[in-house]
């Protein structure tokens, strides 16, 4: 005699039967996120021993920012500027730290050249250009020409005395002469200045 297991009971078996158990998503951990320096430039790579220049930075995701050498007491930031007077050729190096123990650096060179010395005060106009006789020898009892230029002068005399003379590009004039005679020239500038010029004309 043949067993029938009805499909009803079939069907409650399979049923019953073991099961997978049920799967769990698991999440992977998320990256922190990327510290970086965005920008770190000097207004002028070079100065002169004296003047200042300006440093800019910019951090992403920065908890901490420092300068080396120090300059002042810098904060994380997209843009930010300071200024420093470094005395000799110098090296900065920004530091930036995140909340987990991550770094990044940037350098920046400024040159600092020595100021030029200082220019040489321009020499002031001489006074007489020129002062001169026509001939350094004349006869007893003539008179011998005599010309000067002193065009910056304020005024202008002569002695011994001849005429009276004035500031002039050029000018020439005649002058007795008994026996050998120094003539001098006396040139004065405003604020006193003055320059003296000497010709001597011996007779024969």
């Amino acid at each position: 005699m043949r067993s029938y297991i009805p499909l009803t009971l079939l069907i409650l078996i399979s049923a019953c039967g073991p099961t997978e158990p049920p799967r769990t998503s698991e999440k992977t951990p998320e990256s922190p996120p990327r510290l970086k320096i965005t920008h770190f430039y000097a207004g002028k790579t070079e100065i002169i021993r004296g003047e200042s220049v300006l440093l800019c930075y910019g951090v992403e995701n920065a908890a901490e920012v420092r300068l080396d050498p120090p300059a002042e007491s810098l904060s994380p930031g997209y843009h930010r500027c300071f200024t420093v007077s470094p005395e000799r050729d110098t090296t900065y190096r920004l530091t930036a730290r995140d909340r987990y123990g991550h770094s990044a650096y940037a350098d920046v060179n400024v040159a600092v050249k020595s100021p030029a010395p200082a220019a040489a005060p321009k020499p002031e106009p001489a006074l007489i250009r020129m002062f001169v006789a026509a001939s350094p020898e004349v006869p007893a009892g003539f008179p011998v020409t005599l010309c000067y230029s002193a065009p910056e002068a304020e005024s202008i005399s002569i002695d011994p005395p001849v005429q009276e003379l004035k500031p002039a590009q050029r000018f020439c004039f005649r002058a007795p002469v008994h026996d050998a005679t120094t003539f001098r020239l006396t040139a004065r500038a405003p604020g006193g200045r003055m320059e003296t010029a000497e010709v001597t004309v011996r007779v024969r």
